[in-house]
């Protein structure tokens, strides 16, 4: 009676044994099966990142071309080609030549690449702004006139080469940089968004508060160029930022920008005379000499943008400046 028992029991524990095994297999499987496919997820999503990387460059690449051929594209040469010109590749060195803004998407097998091209001086160069043009642009985006004086002096005392300290600024002994660790530049600055590290510039400044109807300045702003503004890609703020135009004076410009067919995108685009607008040649331009170019590759909806800066010269672009990672 007991042998039966115990076998009974023996028997038990193996059919609990069988079932737990049969629970956890299924569980087993389908993890190993859950790692197999994030594996691939993740090997496709690297195969894809570094295709849209690839083709990002290759974009770098085919607007260096286009770079190189800009000081001698005409416009009767573009109309001649026609149809050839199927890309758009001399129409945008026209345009580069200009001053004015183009972009295009170029199909690479299953991948592509969109680069646009345009003017780095749209906007006012921040190391060369004045006092008073700065309480110009201050005035248009409505920061409280209270802090003009200490924002202007800040910056001054960042830019400046001495450790001298204006009536409102700030050097490195100021508490202020103390507390963040770091000292002054007593450089001119490399990008806009360095404001932010200079008492005082707040991300409200740069870019807007609506609660305090503060506007923002950063799109009106760049750090390249000669202080001269490019009339024919300037934002409308970025001109209202200058004294001399107001709203209704703007038609006229953006009219003259369409060319004398009025149609934008067209080979005569762009205002060929600053006479045209009656514009001060110590404030704009028509030509660029550091063009912005930016490259995005993108591979099965993953993307990669590169960001460069050219100085053009009389032989090849010189890059100047250069940021590149994926697009989320």
């Amino acid at each position: 009676m007991n042998s039966k028992i115990h076998n009974h029991s023996k028997e038990g524990a193996a059919l609990l044994v069988v079932l737990g095994v049969l629970l956890i297999l299924p569980l087993i499987v389908m993890s190993i099966a859950f790692d197999a496919k994030l594996e691939a997820q993740l090997i496709s999503y690297k195969r894809n990142k570094l295709k849209a990387e690839m083709l990002a460059y290759s974009g770098i690449e085919y607007a260096k071309a286009i770079l190189a051929q800009q000081s001698e594209v005409s416009e009767l040469e573009v109309k001649e080609l026609g149809q050839e010109d199927r890309d758009g590749f001399m129409q945008m060195a026209l345009y580069a030549q200009r001053g004015l803004s183009a972009s295009s998407t170029i199909q690479q097998g299953t991948g592509t690449f969109t680069i646009t091209i345009e003017s780095a001086e749209s906007g006012r160069n921040v190391n060369l702004l004045t006092s008073d043009q700065w309480m110009d642009i201050f005035e248009m985006a409505n920061v409280p006139s209270t802090q003009w004086e200490e924002l202007i002096d800040c910056l001054t005392d960042w830019i400046d080469d001495d450790d001298l300290h204006e009536l409102n600024g700030a050097e490195s002994d100021d508490a202020f940089y103390e507390e963040q660790g770091y000292p002054v530049k007593n450089s001119q600055l490399d990008s806009v968004e360095e404001l932010l590290l200079i008492k005082g510039w707040t991300p409200e400044i740069l870019y807007g508060n609506g609660s305090d109807g503060i506007y923002g300045i950063a799109d009106l702003l760049t750090v390249w160029g000669d202080g001269r503004v490019n009339i024919n890609t300037a934002p409308t703020n970025t001109l209202l930022s200058f004294p001399e135009y107001e709203e209704w004076q703007l038609e006229d410009i953006m009219l003259a920008r369409a060319g004398l067919d009025g149609e934008e995108g067209t080979l005569d685009d762009g205002i060929q005379s600053l006479n045209e607008v009656s514009a001060d040649t110590t404030n704009f331009k028509l030509e660029s000499d550091y063009i912005k170019v930016i490259s995005v590759g993108e591979s099965f909806k993953t993307k990669y943008q590169v960001t460069a800066v050219f100085l053009l010269g009389s032989e090849e672009a010189t890059v100047l400046y250069w940021n590149e990672g994926p697009v989320n």
